[in-house]
């Protein structure tokens, strides 16, 4: 059975994966194609970038609707209007993570098919091809992922400063293929004279086919800061456009939906029991969005249907959500409603309170540094958080949300501003990244794990807190390195690492569970 799709990889980073797939989910989207988008790795900027590609070519969808359905109003014909309509699937669009070393090839290839297998599934790939744990590992890596998926790999090539030189690069990466999944090239930072003279010498050399190329232009570099690529929101309105047009303009169609065509629906063993709620699409359709697509900032309770015991069965959890805090994987959230949790958006920068009637707190990763004063201007919030942590309300705090919670934090501007102090920690910038790439974690002592229980995450930040905690075990793969670090109570979980649920699930029941418990508590009281 097939599942359209395509691994968007490169030879290595800076190669054009992400201007490129922009370029792609837009230029997909703008045709009335159904598609679905997912990142390899552990990114949250890229997942972001994938959906402010779709919405704007979702929207230059409506407009040439909206253009023909005025033109045939103009000559008062009434055909085609139907074919016209903008709907052909719903108003939402998502991206999410997909990981070979989170997750077993089995339960990877469950959350790729969570999704249908109608329209185009295109994923892009991470580092080099072959670069996944460590650097060094295939596990992880982009090419580890298209295998278990089963997925075509088109190689996106900066052509730039290079010619025949090309074959011998594109050869060596055909020697490593052992699952002969690359089937294409697309070159970037090429002219098209030059492209023109490579086709017949790379498609002759390597058997493989040339897809196209973008051409050299200043507006089709994603914009960059130390810590990465820039949010969606702050890129120049002209990127998105460009990035789309360039592709419409010069990828081969007709070869690449050869190519999609050519992945298969992968098979996997057993079931996994995560049928996605109908709430779950919707409320995690944005990772872009501050508050969250269609989500109430505040909320509602939303009890057993019918239910006369009074027992409450979707706990609300308060999720931070704006331009500070941004950083959580779509399949975390949905786990957490999976277990019972309502989500409820909130956003630490501007909103004066915490949502009424929470049982729980996520204060998920993003630039607080960015944003400092603002935060540290906001004391009311400050307050809250401070009061509602202290107190026994279950909070799980990763990475910018534990700057969050520190003493005081240096913003990027250098000056030191005061934080909710929950944690007496001083955090500031290095200027470098500080223990970068996956862990592994376990606790000391049981808190939100079993006792004995792993789990996976991931760290990138190029902040270090004087106080780091110490009631985790926390260890690098492949080199064994290992560090103390976490702060773990009976309901608080703080530190650096980004936690993938799905790679341990019983993380995510025993937040819920503790929101629970927490529920009891107040109902006794």
């Amino acid at each position: 059975m097939k599942r359209p799709g395509i691994m968007i990889a490169a030879p290595g980073s800076g190669s054009g994966k992400t201007t490129f797939t922009t370029g792609l989910l837009a230029a997909l989207t703008a045709r009335g194609e159904r598609v679905y988008a997912y990142k390899c790795g552990p990114d949250y900027i890229d997942p972001m970038y994938h959906v402010a590609a779709m919405k704007a070519g979702l929207s230059h969808r409506k407009e040439a609707a909206a253009d023909t359905e005025t033109e045939k109003e103009g000559t008062g014909s009434d055909h085609g209007k139907e074919n016209g309509s903008v709907g052909i699937y719903g108003e939402t669009v998502s991206s999410r993570n997909l990981d070979t070393f989170f997750t077993d090839d089995d339960m990877t290839r469950h959350l790729y098919l969570e999704d249908p297998d109608e329209g185009y599934h295109i994923v892009e790939g991470v580092m080099g091809l072959y670069d996944g744990v460590a650097g060094t590992e295939v596990k992880g890596s982009s090419y580890d992922l298209a295998r278990v998926l089963k997925m075509p790999i088109l190689l996106i090539v900066n052509a730039r400063g290079q010619g025949r030189s090309l074959i011998a690069l594109l050869k060596g990466f055909k020697a490593l293929d052992r699952e002969d999944l690359i089937r294409g090239v697309f070159l970037n930072q090429t002219t098209e004279s030059m492209y023109l003279r490579l086709v017949p010498l790379i498609e002759e050399e390597t058997g493989l086919r040339c897809l196209g190329y973008l051409p050299k232009e200043k507006k089709l570099e994603a914009p960059s800061r130390h810590l990465g690529l820039l949010a969606p929101k702050e890129l120049p309105e002209e990127y998105l456009q460009a990035a789309e047009v360039s592709v419409e303009e010069h990828l081969d169609w007709e070869n690449f939906f050869r190519i999609t065509d050519m992945a298969e629906r992968p098979e996997t063993c057993g079931a996994y029991g995560r049928e996605t709620p109908a709430s779950s699409k919707s409320n995690m359709s944005d990772p872009a969005d501050p508050h969250g697509a269609g989500i109430s900032k505040s909320g509602t309770d939303r009890e057993s249907a019918g239910s006369n015991t009074g027992v409450k069965t979707h706990l609300r959890l308060a999720v931070a959500r704006d331009e500070a805090f941004s950083f959580c994987y779509a399949d975390n959230l949905s786990m957490l409603e999976r277990a019972g949790a309502e989500l409820v958006f909130f956003s630490p920068l501007t909103d004066p309170h915490l949502p009424e009637g929470i049982d729980g707190l996520l204060l998920s990763g993003g630039y607080p540094e960015l944003f400092a004063r603002q935060l540290s201007e906001n004391l009311s919030m400050l307050r809250e958080i401070r009061t509602a942590v202290s107190g026994g309300l279950p909070t799980v705090a990763e990475c910018g949300g534990f700057l969050y919670l520190q003493k005081d934090l240096e913003g990027s501007d250098g000056r030191i501003y005061p934080m909710a102090g929950v944690l007496s920690g001083s955090a500031r910038g290095e200027g470098r990244l500080v223990r970068f790439g996956y862990v592994m974690i376990r606790e000391k002592y049981p808190a939100f794990l079993p006792e004995g229980t792993m789990c996976k995450g991931h760290e990138f930040h190029y902040y270090d807190s004087t106080e780091n905690g110490a009631s985790c075990q926390v260890e690098k793969p492949v080199t064994g390195r290992s560090w103390e670090a976490i702060f773990t109570t009976e309901t608080l979980w703080a530190g650096f690492p980004h936690v993938y649920y799905p790679a341990c699930p019983v993380f995510a029941e025993t937040i819920v569970s503790k929101m629970r418990m927490h529920y009891e508590r107040k109902v006794r009281s």
